[in-house]
């Protein structure tokens, strides 16, 4: 009788670890919001992003993703009167399409990210942008800009509500 007790405890001991164990894996798989923010933001940075010989197929897929990205409606403020106001991801799209086919090449990047994220659909971020990119005249642009932006969840992605740019170094 007593070892017949001894192994049911050690399988219901067994089943314990056990789910415990699958729900532990099934927690470190999941990402963390503040990683999702960070993969909406790195995912911008590709989509503004045009490589030297890069074809025009690629370059309109990649910016058709804009809504994976934007929320419906995105305020954006780059103290600058033709880049201000509120815009959908088509108009968003398309004001893409016409700067990135003004350079042969640019490279969108962002480091120093800092990522707020308040339950259960709000998120900020602010973090420096960078613009290294090569005219088709020729002429180099480099531009460094700290950022702020507002995301929000909708339907299990984070999308940028609005962004703002305001100047590092001025001229």
């Amino acid at each position: 009788m007593y070892g017949f007790l001894k192994k049911k405890w050690l399988w219901l001991l067994f089943a314990v670890v056990f789910a415990l164990g699958g729900v532990s894996l099934w927690y470190l798989g999941q990402d963390s919001d503040e990683a999702q923010v960070r993969r909406t933001l790195r995912q911008l940075c590709r989509i503004s992003s045009k490589y030297e010989n890069e074809k025009a197929a690629v370059g309109v897929m990649k910016i058709n993703g804009t809504d994976k990205v934007f929320a419906p409606e995105c305020r954006i403020d780059f103290r600058h009167e033709m880049f201000g106001g509120i815009y959908t991801p088509a108009e968003i799209t398309s004001t893409m399409a016409r700067v990135r086919s003004m350079f042969r090449s640019c490279v969108v990047d962002m480091r120093d990210v800092a990522i707020t994220v308040e339950p259960p659909d709000r998120a900020s971020a602010v973090f420096t942008g960078t613009l290294d990119g090569r005219l088709n005249d020729g002429k180099t642009v480099n531009e460094v800009r700290d950022l702020y932006c507002t995301l929000e969840k909708r339907e299990d992605r984070w999308l940028i509500t609005s962004i703002s740019v305001r100047d590092v170094l001025e001229k």
